[in-house]
């Protein structure tokens, strides 16, 4: 396989199958299956990997930070691997358009700092910032802490360029707010999780970065209550709410003694503990806001206790106990993660079917919930053994048949559908959605070589088995 990409990648570029199983597979495991693991420097270069692969009959998977949980990396040994790492140049920022150019192996952090320089910001926040990149994020149309406050990536990507399965290259590096000169090709790109072409730079629109925040950590007795708490901090923060993340009981017993033993920011308890941040012209202000809330809240019985963080540092222990979510595998010794959106008066009931379900097919399992509660996107982890971890279809089924049962549900909120959830989305979505899905594969990728086998069963040629 190395002889045939040999024409058109220099010997840096290209990582042999023995290397490529020392380097780290990130959160899939067969992510470094691969026969080999191309590193191309150019979008002319992964136009002619495209090309080449495909006169070869070679699937290609489009590889990031390697953070993504549902297996949308995952490889063979017939595959290649191609990874953008060496595309990683922030190309132009531009403070008055206000955007930002970047090829996609640059990573959010790297981003964020890029803009910071201008007093701006990307929006786009995850844990996993310092390692995800541009491509996945756009290939999985990420979310984050910062959703309620900026939008999804989709919202946010202003142009972008692909590279399709053939080495056809579409460049839509728009850098216009208003363009309506036909189709919005990049929108068919952005959580397409690089089963329709290769994103190899984008444009993305930039904000005013927040002057100051101010954080705090509050304790609710229950679910409504926090939701009557998030209609009373938008009312009052208004456009400078920037997250409102939620930690249900056993999440935060677990993070808080594991973090912080005997110096929680507050006492576990059996209510929900609920970060908010907002921001201000000035940290004394933003503080303000968050005490008035505190105090009206109380008032009206929605909190029982909170905490301001009063320094950086306290700020960074609080989000720890939110974004440290590997935790959960510590009981058990392996983790399942679960990624649901849920309209806001079916979350209540979403739980109860899951816990009942949970009961029925897996009792041992333990389950710890969080999330962003500001948009309605919950995180459920399962505490399990490395055996469960390797067969969980059975948990899949009581899971995934909870979300089913919920009006107003989404099995997949922000972390895509790669190989993990590609049974749900076959069964769950209407057979129109699906037909035009399949549509469009085929037009931009007729051989099924791209990202073989993820998001969409029954591809063209084989890659995976159907789930």
């Amino acid at each position: 396989m190395k002889e045939i990409f040999a024409a058109v990648c220099p010997t840096e570029a290209i990582v042999g199958p023995e290397t490529l199983r020392q380097r780290d597979p990130g959160y899939c495991a067969t992510s470094r299956k691969a026969g080999l693991l191309l590193r191309p420097d150019s979008t002319a270069m992964v136009a002619a990997i495209c090309a080449t692969a495909r006169g070869a009959g070679i699937g290609i998977v489009p590889q990031g930070g390697l953070t993504g949980l549902v297996d949308g990396t995952a490889t063979t040994p017939g595959q290649i691997a191609l990874s953008l790492e060496r595309m990683n140049r922030i190309l132009r920022v531009d403070p008055v358009q206000g955007v930002i150019v970047a090829e996609a192996g640059v990573t959010v952090q790297a981003l964020n700092e890029a803009a910071a320089a201008y007093g701006l910001t990307t929006g786009i926040d995850i844990p996993s910032r310092g390692s995800c990149t541009l491509g996945g994020v756009i290939a999985t149309n990420a979310g984050g802490i910062r959703v309620i406050r900026y939008g999804m990536t989709r919202d946010n990507v202003l142009g972008l360029t692909a590279v399709l399965s053939d080495g056809t290259v579409l460049d839509g590096m728009n850098t216009l707010i208003k363009n309506n000169t036909g189709y919005d090709l990049k929108q068919l790109f952005i959580g397409s999780e690089g089963t329709l072409g290769v994103v190899t730079a984008a444009v993305l629109k930039l904000f005013p970065r927040a002057q100051a925040t101010a954080l705090a950590l509050m304790d609710c007795p229950g679910l409504e209550a926090a939701q009557a708490l998030l209609s009373l901090t938008r009312t009052r923060a208004g456009g400078d709410l920037m997250a409102y993340e939620a930690m249900w009981p056993d999440y935060y017993r677990l993070t808080s003694s594991c973090l912080c033993r005997g110096a929680e920011p507050l006492p576990p308890g059996d209510g929900l503990k609920i970060i908010i941040e907002v921001a201000g012209p000035e940290s004394d202000s933003a503080e303000a806001v968050l005490i008035d809330i505190f105090e009206d809240a109380l008032a009206a019985g929605l909190v029982s206790n909170g905490v301001v963080a009063k320094s950086h540092e306290e700020q960074v222990r609080i989000w720890s106990l939110r974004e440290d979510s590997d935790l959960v595998a510590r009981p058990r010794g392996a983790i399942l993660s679960y990624d649901v959106s849920i309209e806001a008066g079916q979350i209540a009931g979403f739980l109860d079917r899951w816990d009942a379900a949970r009961a029925q097919a897996c009792p041992q399992v333990g389950s710890f919930v969080f999330g962003h509660l500001g948009d309605g996107n919950l995180h459920v982890c399962l505490a399990v053994t490395p055996e469960e971890a390797r067969d969980h279809k059975a948990i899949d089924r009581a899971f995934y048949g909870a979300v089913a049962a919920t009006p107003a549900a989404s099995f997949s909120a922000e972390h895509g559908i790669g190989l993990g959830k590609r049974a749900e989305l076959a069964q769950r979505s209407p057979p129109a959605v699906l037909a035009v899905m399949h549509v469009l594969k085929k037009a931009l990728d007729p051989a099924g070589l791209m990202n073989p086998g993820k998001v969409l069963e029954r591809l063209p040629r084989p890659g995976f088995p159907p789930a």
